[in-house]
């Protein structure tokens, strides 16, 4: 089972992206909006994936943050909407069977956004 570190300011889109993933039998920790709750909730709970809906309220961007969640934890992160950068080849994203499993799920949540 994977465990999720939800990355998002927005309150409604954090339920739909919650719900979505409870459907695939994640457990979610957050949503966080602060990249240092971030940071301090990876250490607690050990995630094995981070989805940054938006960029995160912190001295540090998304792809920063997912950099520095990657090289502290091993944490990989999965970049949305307004969180995502021309990143290139990065170590911290996801591998391609976890984003394959996601796709399906996140876009269900993001179906109820725009509804």
């Amino acid at each position: 089972m994977d465990t999720i570190l939800l990355v998002c300011s927005d309150e409604d889109y954090s339920v739909n992206l919650i719900d979505s993933l409870h459907d695939i039998g994640a457990n979610v920790i957050g949503p966080v909006s602060r990249g240092d709750v971030a940071l301090a909730l990876a250490a607690q709970n050990s995630p094995n994936l981070a989805i940054f809906a938006n960029e995160p309220s912190c001295e540090r961007d998304a792809t920063e943050l997912a950099r520095e969640l990657h090289d502290t934890w091993g944490v990989r992160s999965l970049l949305l909407d307004g969180a995502i950068r021309n990143v290139g080849e990065q170590p911290w994203l996801p591998e391609a069977e976890t984003l394959d499993r996601l796709i399906d799920s996140l876009a269900q949540a993001d179906a109820a956004r725009t509804q």
